[in-house]
C-alpha cells in the first residue's frame, strides 16, 4: 500500500513523504523544499528507514534518522528530525492509502 503525507513546518518549509508498506516499510521517498547537507544523505536516511515495522514508534524512527545523519555527517536545514518523524507517522497512520 502507498501511504503519503505532506506537512508545512515552522518556518514554512514543506516535507513530503511517500511510503510503500505492508507490515514493513519497503520503500520511502522524502522530498520537499528543505535543505540537507550533504544532499546525498537523504538516500541514507531513506535506506535506514526501510524494513521498519509499520507500527514502529516515533522514537525508533527518530533514532534511525539521527543514526543515518550522524554517519553521513548530515544535517537538515529548515526542519528538524522530529518534523520528519511526525510527517512519516502521519503518513503511516493515514487511512487514505492507495
Amino acid at each position: 500500500m502507498l501511504y503519503q503525507s505532506s506537512k508545512k513546518v515552522t518556518g514554512g518549509k514543506l516535507i513530503r513523504v511517500k511510503i510503500m508498506a505492508d507490515e514493513y516499510i519497503h520503500d520511502i521517498q522524502i522530498s520537499g523544499d528543505f535543505f540537507l547537507h550533504p544532499e546525498d544523505a537523504i538516500m541514507h536516511v531513506e535506506q535506514n528507514l526501510r524494513n521498519l515495522h509499520k507500527d514502529t514508534t516515533e522514537d525508533e524512527i527518530t533514532a534511525r534518522i539521527e543514526a543515518a545523519l550522524n554517519k553521513e555527517k548530515g544535517a537538515f536545514i529548515g526542519l528538524t528530525n522530529e518534523d520528519l518523524t511526525q510527517t512519516i507517522m502521519e503518513a503511516l497512520r493515514s487511512e487514505a492509502a492507495a
